[in-house]
């Protein structure tokens, strides 16, 4: 049977991001994938057009029913989008058993705020009970100030641009620090590739490896992902997830 693996998380029009990225990525690393849908985001890869809010009554039922059916070894959290949802979120973790990769989506990429300032504030509450959290820098920049002492759990900061690499760095909370580097691929920003390798670190944690191999792993998966990327009519801007079933 395969390991069996939680999503909190937005979903994506064109299934690049989001809920959907992350259950194709569940399918290409040998998980089974739930999903309680967090928002409804009418986007591709060049724009949001439109979000929905679901009802953290809704969000509640979609999780209850995941708990009440499935043995849960690991949970991703993506985007939240309201203090609501994730106070529901908050009350659902002390039900489940499992390492919780905590994905705190509050600004793109390209330095955009995605939620209210008060929901930044509630989702800080979620870091004392996740294993690992994979902010972006602004992210990183907004949550932690940069300061990653003292730390409630480990954080993998996505995607410095060094002399050509794409450098992910680890801040463990025993105060170590590791860098995990692949060469930079033109587009530099595809659409998708952070939800995708907080699924896949959530993934391997599912199959029991440990943290650092976790992101290592997470990270060439994502890496050789983009490498054979879809052709769409913006470009290579939609990540390949089942890469390994191609002779590319």
């Amino acid at each position: 049977m395969n390991e069996e693996y939680t999503i909190i998380a937005g979903s994506d029009s064109v299934a690049g991001a989001g809920a959907q990225a992350d259950i194709k990525t569940c399918e290409a690393l040998g998980c089974y994938g739930a999903a309680a849908i967090s928002v409804l985001v009418a986007e591709n890869s060049q724009n949001v057009v439109s979000i929905s809010e679901v009802s953290s009554e809704f969000v509640d039922s979609q999780i209850k029913c995941i708990v009440d059916e499935l043995k849960i070894d690991a949970v991703k959290i993506g985007m939240l989008y309201n203090t609501n949802i994730i106070n529901t979120v908050l009350r659902w973790i002390p039900f489940i058993d499992a390492p919780i990769v905590l994905d705190p989506v509050c600004i793109s990429k390209s330095n955009i705020k995605l939620i209210d300032d008060d929901a930044i504030d509630s989702l800080k509450e979620l870091f004392k009970y996740a294993t690992i959290a994979t902010p972006n820098k602004f992210e990183a920049e907004c949550i932690f100030q940069n300061n990653f002492n003292n730390l409630l759990c480990d954080i993998v900061v996505k995607k410095d641009v060094v002399n050509g690499y794409s450098v992910d760095r680890l801040y463990k909370k025993d105060g170590g620090v590791f860098d995990f580097s692949t060469p930079l691929i033109k587009p530099e920003l595809v659409h998708g590739a952070g939800c995708t390798f907080s699924s896949a670190i959530a993934c391997f944690l599912a199959l029991g490896f440990d943290i650092q191999d976790c992101v290592k792993n997470a990270k060439n998966y994502v890496y050789n992902a983009i490498l054979n990327s879809h052709d769409t009519k913006f470009g290579k801007t939609l990540l390949r997830h089942n890469f390994k079933d191609f002779n590319e």
